[in-house]
């Protein structure tokens, strides 16, 4: 998976099974003076959420809910982060928003390892958007280093997916969600503008009409 040595404390480390070997050795340089090093001290944990805190996980698998009815704001990353994502995985981030909201994911952090397309045949891990549980082919496959960006849904429901392979690996994701309420439609608007003019409009017919009468009073 990786080497580490120096003074430096590494990013977490997260095994793709359920076993993970890890091996210290010890070498002085030849033909150098000794030189002693205090080695290292680590924690580890037996987890089952991949490390991702935020949601709420459906069964065992890398699956995670967000309702609008829990929480309107929050954050979810991809597994392991900011250590390097394991391989061979499939994760889906399913948000569920009321019947006037709509979605906004933004990324704040994003390295998935990938070129191009992002399609299968360079190999790479990506991320795809859908507003079905289905693939929406509205949405490119997103991987590479990028800068911060947001996506949005079109309706209550979003789901993000990410995927890796057994090839290369990198640091993943951090992003931010929003369930926000859909704007007020633009003809809403207009049609208020219209109910203003035409009460204005009566108002004055009104007052034309009492100053005709009025005259036609003095007349007589």
């Amino acid at each position: 998976m990786d080497w580490y040595c120096g003074a430096f404390i590494p990013k977490p480390i997260m095994s793709t099974g359920p076993k993970l070997l890890l091996q210290f050795i010890g070498r002085y340089p030849s033909g150098q003076a000794k030189v002693g090093y205090y080695g290292f001290k680590a924690e580890y944990t037996f987890l089952t959420n991949y490390g991702i805190t935020s949601g709420v996980q459906l069964g065992t698998n890398c699956s995670f809910a967000y309702n609008s009815t829990d929480k309107k704001i929050g954050y979810f990353t991809s597994p392991n982060f900011p250590g390097l994502y394991p391989k061979n995985l499939n994760c889906d981030y399913f948000f569920y928003g009321e019947l006037d909201e709509k979605v906004i994911i933004r990324f704040s952090y994003f390295d998935v390892e990938g070129v191009g397309s992002c399609e299968y045949l360079t190999a790479s891990d990506y991320v795809e958007f859908s507003n079905f549980l289905s693939t929406d082919r509205k949405f490119p496959k997103y991987c590479g280093k990028r800068d911060k960006f947001e996506i949005r849904s079109d309706d209550r429901f979003f789901r993000v997916s990410f995927h890796s392979n057994d090839r290369f690996d990198r640091s993943g994701f951090r992003a931010t969600y929003e369930f926000e309420g859909k704007s007020t439609p633009a003809e809403n608007t207009s049609v208020q503008s219209y109910i203003g003019q035409s009460s204005n409009f009566k108002s004055e017919y009104k007052g034309l009409a009492g100053l005709f009468i009025l005259f036609a009073i003095i007349l007589f």
